[in-house]
């Protein structure tokens, strides 16, 4: 039986929730994954509904990719505002800070990707005489932190194994289209 003014018991389920941003209450690990530091704030996650914990750094990337959100976290009176990590430190935020090139000890080097930890790799723009490529992340004053070198032929191999075990933030468009095999195909 229905009445006109009869609502489904479910009505209410769909009005829009207010994603909840603030301090943590718990300092574990960051959930941004592949990083090491503390939780300091709690950010939506709006692909599940829920709320997700980040360090400083990674919420510091909310500045460039999130305005609304960024303007939101820095708004509160509870929590330290977050441009301090922002604006300072030895991290970058984004690819686009990234240089294409530097050089590392004479050598040319391109950018490849930015890491989750905020280091950017970059490897030999020109292999050396034995097939051998360079790689090196660098922080933001350009200062080499770690390096590697590995076989031409073991580039893409390593760097999937970067993406998977150290994380990264984006791909310099010219390694993806190496990693995936040229430009991407419009659908």
């Amino acid at each position: 039986m229905s009445r006109p003014d009869s609502q489904p018991w479910y009505s209410g389920a769909h009005r829009a929730l207010e994603p909840d941003v603030g301090p943590v209450d718990e300092h574990a690990l960051c959930e941004c994954g592949h990083c090491d530091r503390k939780q300091r704030y709690r950010l939506p996650w709006p692909e599940v509904g829920g709320d997700v914990a980040y360090c400083g750094y990674h919420v510091a990337r909310y500045r460039h990719h999130n305005r609304e959100l960024w303007e939101r976290i820095r708004s509160l009176d509870d929590v330290e505002d977050p441009d301090a990590y922002a604006v300072v430190g030895d991290r970058f935020l984004t690819l686009d800070e990234v240089p294409e090139e530097i050089s590392v000890d004479g050598k040319r080097m391109r950018r490849v990707a930015l890491g989750v930890d905020g280091w950017a790799l970059f490897d030999s723009a020109e292999p050396d005489n034995d097939g051998e490529v360079r790689f090196v992340t660098v922080d933001r004053s350009l200062e080499p932190r770690e390096s590697v070198e590995i076989s031409r032929s073991s580039a893409g191999e390593f760097l999937n194994w970067f993406r998977e075990h150290e994380g990264v933030h984006d791909l310099d468009p010219d390694a993806r289209r190496a990693l995936y095999g040229g430009e991407p195909r419009d659908v």
